[in-house]
């Protein structure tokens, strides 16, 4: 039973991942799945798989309906929870995924009902059968179809998916730190696409722009106004963030930042800085 269990594990945490935005959630969900897994008779279940998914599925609607008022009530920009490269359920996940991993992406789907966001992630991202969805969410084939039609013209004027992470976008990273550690305005207005944004997300836990910094010359000045004022003894270390270059920030042994870059050509376009400490708790304390 925990053999057909452990098979499955990397599916439906994707799928909560995906549909909570939170780490620590997802895996109280995976455990969650596993415990009334252990109850049912294996042997009666035509398609284990199916099981896992659909209560994973159930079960992360019923936990978005209960929390979207705290979404909607949460202080200044909601980011989700980083996921790092090392946690990120991939070696036996299709590579295409990776997209709908990333901070844009999950920032996108904020935007759907939780009931659209489960039928849009079973369709578009795991490519499931309306059949199956239908199925899994308890409705008709037709309404699983106008959901998915109706979400994607929702998020249709959203941008493609940045690229994939490069040795390229991770040198941009590290010049960009050079440039803002030494304050350098121009050096850094370089690096910058000139309609770049910035996306902090501190929850109301710590200082963090409580809206999107847009413009290469206000993020420019934002960093360059914001770097002083870090610990002194920052540690940055390069990480895979959301499938993205990026970095960690530590002090002390301790993370208090997680930084993600998406990149286009040789210029930044966005840049997402998860500062809020209830989501930073999950990542590995020691140096990578």
């Amino acid at each position: 039973m925990l053999e057909t269990f452990n098979s499955h594990r990397q599916t439906i945490f994707g799928i909560a991942y995906r549909m909570l935005g939170r780490v620590s959630e997802a895996q109280d969900m995976v455990q969650e799945v596993w415990l009334r897994w252990q109850k049912q008779d294996e042997a009666a279940i035509t398609s284990p798989k199916a099981w896992l998914v659909s209560t994973m599925t159930r079960l992360c609607i019923d936990q978005l309906r209960s929390a979207r008022r705290a979404r909607e009530d949460y202080y200044g920009i909601w980011l989700p929870e980083p996921l790092m490269a090392s946690s990120t359920p991939g070696p036996d996940e299709a590579a295409e995924l990776a997209d709908s991993l990333t901070m844009a992406f999950m920032v996108m789907l904020e935007s759907l009902e939780p009931l659209e966001r489960a039928i849009f992630l079973l369709r578009e991202v795991f490519s499931y059968d309306y059949p199956d969805i239908a199925a899994i969410v308890g409705k008709s084939e037709v309404n699983c179809r106008q959901i998915v039609s109706r979400a994607k013209a929702h998020l249709r004027a959203e941008k493609k998916a940045p690229p994939p992470p490069s040795e390229q976008a991770q040198r941009l990273v590290e010049q960009f730190l050079a440039a803002a550690e030494t304050g350098e305005v121009k050096q850094l207005l370089a690096l910058l696409a000139e309609d770049a944004v910035v996306y902090s997300d501190g929850g109301g836990k710590v200082r963090a722009a409580g809206r999107p910094i847009i413009s290469s010359d206000h993020v420019s000045r934002f960093f360059i106004g914001i770097w002083p004022r870090l610990p002194a003894d920052t540690e940055w270390h390069p990480a895979l963030i959301n499938e993205r270059n990026g970095f960690l920030m530590r002090t002390k042994g301790e993370v208090y930042g997680a930084c993600s870059f998406e990149t286009e050509g040789d210029k930044i376009r966005n840049i997402y800085m998860v500062l809020n400490p209830e989501k930073l708790r999950h990542l590995d304390p020691g140096p990578n």
